[in-house]
């Protein structure tokens, strides 16, 4: 059987300009010429041709077709092994836009007439949360529905609004109107965002992403303003029981460690998950850094610490915003419960205790 390329084209679907580049590649060359200068394919370049195409459902490039058709198969194990995983990542993309397109059409459900706006932002904001969140992360994300439902996002948006035109006419935000509004905040996000992690990769994206920010309209800025009234909300709470002279360390303390109070509690949380013992070596390194932070909000005083202790079991909105959860503060106390129950225990022990030479004995 001898065809001419028109003739190849027709009865394979392949065309014309498709084959003359194969030919110019060198990776299908007619093999016999007739007495007239035609090029024609035989036999053996029809099915060469066959094996070309089927190696393209691969989607293998050109080049390796052409190594692979020549005998070079050496790397033939390599090259699927990266066919395989290139189709593995084309799945995930595929499931992951899957979840996409079953979330949004959920959010859209929750409004009668939603905007391009609201739809774009949204599609948006999914689309940058893969920067800022593992599959792990976005898997528990999906766990929170008040979040991935949109509610979240329409139960902020008149606290935002509002705490906005506290900040456009320079309300301090320690004022009692500004606390209300970020003692919602903070209730709203605690709701629907319990786990530090996810809290704490939220924020990030929120600083990071310009586009956020103007989604959301909270901006830097407002998230520094919303800091110092969410510090000023405990202190305000612990000074119903403590004197000004006890709370004087209380902000600059917290200030200065805010983002390692967040690395603290997504820690504990981790150990919690994991079912790691307070009493576990890596557990406890960390419930002393915990208890040393918290020290030093009180100015090292271990009696206002005591205090502290009985104030927490009376204001349970003291666990609310920033990560923390009481499910933390439990595991912390106990930690810090062991920690000095052992110190005490080392204390009073005989080895512990010191010798003191006869001669500075009194006479």
């Amino acid at each position: 059987m001898l065809l001419k390329i028109g003739e190849l084209a027709q009865r394979t679907g392949i065309t014309v300009r498709t084959l003359h580049h194969y030919d110019k590649l060198g990776l299908l060359t007619p093999s016999v010429r007739s007495e007239a200068g035609y090029r024609l394919y035989n036999r053996h370049d029809i099915a060469r041709l066959h094996r070309i195409q089927a190696l393209r459902r691969l989607n293998l490039s050109l080049q390796e077709i052409a190594e692979l058709i020549q005998g070079d198969t050496a790397d033939l194990r390599g090259v699927i092994s990266q066919q395989i995983l290139s189709l593995e990542e084309q799945i995930k993309q595929s499931q992951e836009l899957r979840e996409r397109l079953l979330e949004l059409d959920e959010q859209l459900q929750q409004h009668d007439q939603p905007n391009m706006d609201y739809w774009l932002s949204t599609l948006e904001m999914m689309s940058l949360r893969s920067k800022y969140f593992s599959p792990e992360d976005i898997a528990l994300w999906r766990q929170h529905k008040d979040v991935s439902s949109g509610k979240m996002d329409m139960a902020m948006q008149p606290i935002v609004a509002q705490i906005r035109e506290f900040m456009d006419a320079k309300i301090a935000p320690s004022a009692p109107q500004v606390l209300v509004q970020v003692q919602k905040w903070l209730e709203t996000v605690h709701q629907s965002v319990p786990n530090p992690r996810l809290l704490k990769n939220f924020a990030d994206m929120h600083r990071d992403e310009p586009s956020i920010q103007a989604m959301s309209g909270v901006d830097n800025a407002m998230m520094d303003y919303i800091n110092v009234a969410a510090i000023e909300i405990r202190y305000q709470i612990y000074r119903r029981y403590l004197s000004e002279e006890e709370c004087q360390y209380f902000r600059p303390s917290f200030m200065r460690n805010m983002d390692n109070w967040t690395e603290l509690f997504i820690d504990i949380k981790k150990f919690i998950d994991a079912g790691v013992e307070v009493t576990d070596p890596i557990a406890l390194k960390r419930i002393q850094d915990w208890r040393s932070m918290f020290l030093d909000a009180w100015g090292n005083r271990v009696e206002t610490a005591q205090k502290i202790r009985q104030i927490h079991e009376k204001e349970p909105r003291l666990t609310i915003g920033g990560g923390l959860s009481q499910e933390v503060l439990d595991y912390a106390v106990k930690g810090i419960r062991y920690i000095e129950s052992q110190n005490s225990t080392a204390s009073t022990s005989p080895k512990a205790a010191k010798t003191i030479p006869k001669k500075s004995l009194p006479q």
